[in-house]
């Protein structure tokens, strides 16, 4: 029962990571994610980023300013608000709020990549940072690598298919790219990508004997 119970809070931090999140399993699995959670700042920026360069990255994100909500299922921290705000230089932050605390998480939009920058709990003000800020992010792990396919891995996460089907409250999307890592003690960890949405649903899986822990949030609206 421990050993459930701790993989429990675990996944929590994998599905608050990012709008998962996210960060590699591996850097998740060390830090406290019973609280794991983001929201971003207000931000014009990203209407200036769209205009000089449109990067195929930003297919893989909400909209600027828009707020997210997904139904949690399976555990209390699984339900989530993610608010997007594009930022300068191709910078994107969410700001994930699980009902027990907010994280940000700050990524960094290139032609091949998406990398983590920076990721902060307990965040509860707006993140304005100056071009010189942002420049000085050291990368924190590889969100997203294009182009996205079957069989490659992204730090630890292998892309198991860029076809799938997937339903959430809010609908059901095809072609979605499921993203899946598998823990030592057999948990299998899933995140869900949708062109023109990004993240949709995550998912966490732990069999133990004969019974089957399970942990969703999926995309139920958009405002």
């Amino acid at each position: 029962m421990k050993h459930l119970m701790k993989s429990g809070i675990f996944i929590v931090v994998l599905i608050l990571g990012v709008f998962a999140s996210m960060p590699p399993s591996t850097a998740a699995a060390k830090t406290d994610v019973s609280k794991a959670a983001v929201q971003p700042l207000s931000n014009d920026v990203g209407i200036q980023a769209k205009k000089s360069h449109r990067l195929q990255a930003y297919d893989y994100f909400m909209k600027d300013g828009t707020t997210a909500h997904f139904e949690g299922k399976g555990n209390e921290y699984a339900d989530l608000t993610i608010r997007t705000e594009y930022l300068k230089e191709n910078h994107v932050a969410l700001y994930e709020d699980n009902g027990g605390t907010v994280v940000l998480r700050v990524y960094r939009l290139s032609k091949n990549r998406v990398e983590l920058v920076k990721q902060e709990a307990e965040f509860y003000k707006e993140y304005k940072p100056t071009v010189k800020q942002l420049r000085a992010l050291k990368p924190i792990s590889v969100y997203l690598k294009f182009p996205m396919k079957k069989g490659d891995k992204v730090d630890g996460r292998k892309i198991v298919s860029t076809q799938a089907t997937v339903s959430t409250p809010y609908k059901k999307f095809k072609k979605a790219v499921v993203f899946e890592s598998k823990s030592e003690d057999g948990a299998v960890y899933r995140t869900y990508f949708v062109k023109g949405f990004g993240e949709v649903k995550r998912e966490f899986i732990l069999k133990e004997g004969k019974n089957t822990y399970k942990v969703t949030s999926s995309l139920e609206s958009i405002k």
